[in-house]
């Protein structure tokens, strides 16, 4: 019985043990006002990969998946690459890195993530939008008028219809679209060959 199981240990495949290590940069924000929720999405996306790094694994590409951001990249790697440029450093400390751009207009906002490869290889994206809405009350006034006459009293209804006030609602990103959006890519990186 012993030799059998040493010589099933033998034939079996060796684990690899390959981790990837994913830097998140903060995310690059083209909207004044929404300037100061920067750390809030940028933890939002941290969090979110950090939950979703069983798909790396999926894909065939590593056994494992470590996720950095701006305060711990610093810690794990022993670099003096300024990560303001991420794609470079990616390439020059060899680990994969993600993007996400949020684009917001008077009509649209959406998330754009991009996760690249450490030979700055596109290998999964996604984005995620949101729309306004225009949302309307229709505006009716109803008078009700009682008159006395000589049979007695009568009721009468009087019902106005104005124009319906309409307001547009803003397209806003909430925090079950940045974790969509990054499960999505996870879920979309490709395999390797």
């Amino acid at each position: 019985m012993y030799w059998l199981t040493t010589a099933l240990m033998l034939l079996a495949e060796p684990l690899s043990d390959q981790v990837e290590k994913i830097y998140v940069a903060p995310p690059t924000i083209h909207d004044s006002s929404l300037g100061l929720y920067e750390p809030y999405i940028n933890s939002m996306l941290v969090s979110s990969a950090n939950t979703n790094v069983h798909w790396v694994k999926r894909s065939n590409r590593a056994d494992d998946a470590y996720i950095y951001d701006k305060h711990t990249i610093g810690a794990a790697l022993d670099t003096t690459c300024d990560y303001s440029k991420p794609l470079y450093c990616g390439a020059e400390n060899y680990h994969w890195v993600m993007i996400t751009d949020i684009f917001t207009t008077e009509n649209f906002a959406t998330v754009v993530i991009k996760l690249y490869d450490e030979n700055t290889q596109l290998i999964a994206s996604t984005s995620r939008s949101s729309y306004s809405i225009e949302e309307c009350k229709p505006q009716v006034k109803q008078t009700n008028i009682k008159t006395q006459g000589t049979f007695g009293e009568t009721k009468s209804e009087i019902i106005e219809k104005f124009p319906d006030k309409c307001i547009m609602l803003k397209p806003k990103i909430l925090a079950k679209d940045i974790n969509q959006a990054v499960t999505i890519m996870f879920a979309s990186i490709h395999p390797s060959q």
